[in-house]
């Protein structure tokens, strides 16, 4: 009895060890793919942590891109009256840049990345989970890039979404980069790019790109309106030269570009009385030149008593994706509405009951960007830029649009310490000037014609 005990024992135990055996040998599989999974490509995880501690002279939050209206005799202006302090760290990054193996004889790498201010992806809202209703989006993980390119000796071709092919200013050191901006606003589109290299300092890059940001709203991709039924992308053509000959200043060497863009918008109206639907074509382009001189190149890695200039400027119509305060819809003429008086946001511009055909136009406007830097020391920095916008409103538009932004002007000035590669601290001072159409008598929110905002601010990176 004792020796068929043994045996069974044995045999149990042997049942153990193959059903054992056999899960392993199963799981090998599963093991092997998990680890491709995180390790198939050179994988590089990027990003920064970003806090802010602000003051606003008027009641605005940490995305302070025009002035309020100043208050008037006769009407208090709440945002005026009252000062604001703000904390935010949702500025921060997080980012994966691949490289991938070659394909057709290019280089292969792709890159993405999103950030946690919530109007990268959806205009400042999102959808509530397990709702059809939205709310501000702070906090939120959003798209801010998200391409792959192919690379030969001379030719580069982009795929995805990504900043504006054309007009970007080079050096850009300020805190308030996602507020404060001209020719850098919402301008990250997907696009088809193509760079050509003619030589070692010459090059020209070509793209079509979205008539939208195609991330807007809680429809996001789905989102239709009269930009994207035009059927005719945003197309730009863009000349560099670039050259090291000068010296630099960090990455920033001599450089020019000039570049510009063209596309249209359908906008769409029907007639009330006969229930049948028209169009109106118009163009949008815009122009630019930009380009950064090292007057002072570092020498031998060392920036101290470096200095450097660049600049931006720019013309053009219907650049409302591209600019912080210019109208974002075209307006009809000759009453100078707004195109979005005739509808709501995705449908048909309706008309008034008998009108069967109209005549759409966006103003023109003309502004751009001049930045010079600094080093007290290699790690010792400060930055001073200005900045104008004005844009061409007729007197009809003026009328019916009172809120509209006529100029823009900003001055900033900062200092940027670099303690080690991880950390900058930063400090800088914003003064913006606007001037709109005409005075609004809103309860609340009205006052004159212009406005002027200060702004403290103060901001930690610790980049990874």
């Amino acid at each position: 009895m004792n020796l068929i005990k043994k045996i069974k024992k044995e045999v149990e135990e042997m049942k153990k060890f193959f059903v054992l055996a056999l899960a392993l040998l199963l799981a090998v599989p599963a093991i092997s793919y998990a680890g491709s999974v995180t390790s198939r490509w050179d994988v590089t995880i990027g990003g920064y942590i970003k806090f802010d501690l602000g003051w606003m002279s008027q009641g605005q939050g940490i995305d302070y891109r025009t002035a309020s209206r100043e208050s008037s005799a006769a009407m208090d202006n709440l945002a005026d009256e009252y000062d604001n302090l703000n904390w935010f760290a949702g500025e921060s990054r997080f980012s994966f840049a691949i490289k991938g193996p070659d394909a057709w004889s290019a280089k292969t790498s792709a890159f993405l990345e999103g950030d946690f201010r919530g109007v990268a992806g959806s205009n400042g809202f999102a959808t509530v989970p397990g709702t059809t209703l939205s709310r501000g989006g702070t906090s939120y993980f959003t798209l801010r890039h998200a391409f792959m390119t192919f690379a030969w000796p001379k030719t580069q071709i982009l795929m995805g979404h990504t900043w504006q092919p054309w007009g970007l200013l080079p050096s850009f050191n300020i805190l308030a980069f996602s507020e404060n901006h001209f020719m850098k606003g919402a301008t990250r589109v997907p696009q088809i790019r193509i760079t050509q290299n003619f030589t070692k300092e010459f090059s020209m890059q070509f793209a079509v790109a979205a008539t939208n940001q195609t991330l807007w709203g809680v429809q996001a991709g789905n989102y239709v309106d009269d930009t994207n039924r035009s059927d005719f992308p945003d197309t730009s053509l863009e000349f560099v030269y670039r050259t090291d000959r000068c010296g630099k200043i960090g990455p920033w060497m001599l450089q020019f570009g000039l570049g510009g863009l063209y596309g249209q918008e359908r906008v769409t109206y029907g007639d009330l009385t006969t229930n049948k639907l028209g169009d109106d074509r118009i163009d949008r382009w815009g122009a630019s030149f930009w380009g950064y001189i090292p007057i002072i190149p570092e020498k031998k890695g060392n920036k101290t008593n470096a200095l450097g200039f660049t600049w931006n400027v720019f013309a053009g119509q219907g650049l409302g994706s591209f600019l912080p305060a210019y109208p974002a819809n075209p307006y009809i003429k000759p009453s100078g509405l707004s195109a979005a008086n005739f509808g709501g946001w995705g449908g048909p511009s309706f008309s008034a009951a008998g009108l069967t055909d109209i005549d759409a136009a966006y103003p023109t406007t003309v502004g751009g960007w001049a930045q010079a830097t600094f080093y007290f020391a290699d790690n010792w920095f400060t930055n001073v830029l200005w900045g104008y916008e004005t844009n061409n409103l007729s007197k009809a538009y003026r009328l019916a649009n009172i809120n509209a932004v006529k100029n823009l002007q900003n001055f900033i000035i900062n200092l940027m310490y670099d303690p080690n590669p991880a950390i900058r601290l930063a400090l800088e001072y914003t003064r913006i000037t606007t001037s709109y159409a005409r005075a609004s008598g809103a309860q609340w929110t009205g006052g004159k014609s212009k406005g002027s905002l200060d702004a403290v601010r103060f901001g930690a990176y610790y980049f990874f």
